[in-house]
């Protein structure tokens, strides 16, 4: 025996291997908005789903809803608004939720490598 050969191989961790689209397929959740519904309708084909992520990848979908969403209403309402006490321009609060949502759609995206 090679020394290679003495010793088995054993990996540091064991990950589940993704479950092929084509092989697994689920419905989106209940509770997914429309927006993020069709989302979900869109982009589950290309995205390996296992019973494992379908969680994560709602909150990916609601994230681009979300931001979708936000983005209309500033492209409706404008960057600033007046500030109903002071009567002065201020910064659109919706800005902050795209903003976050747009973290948001990072991180997933990151999980998901798209």
């Amino acid at each position: 025996m090679t020394a290679a050969q003495d010793y088995p191989v054993v990996p540091l961790r064991r990950t589940a291997q993704p479950v092929s689209v084509s092989a697994w397929k689920t419905d989106p959740p209940s509770w997914l908005t429309e927006q993020a519904r069709l989302l979900w309708e869109q982009l589950a084909p290309h995205t390996e789903l296992n019973p494992a992520n379908v969680g994560e990848f709602a909150c990916y979908v609601e994230a681009l809803a979300e931001f979708q969403e936000a983005t209309v209403i500033l492209g409706e309402t404008g960057l600033l608004v007046i500030d109903a006490a002071s009567g002065a321009p201020v910064p659109n609060p919706m800005s902050a939720v795209r903003d976050r949502a747009d973290r948001k759609i990072a991180a997933w995206a990151a999980r998901f490598r798209l």
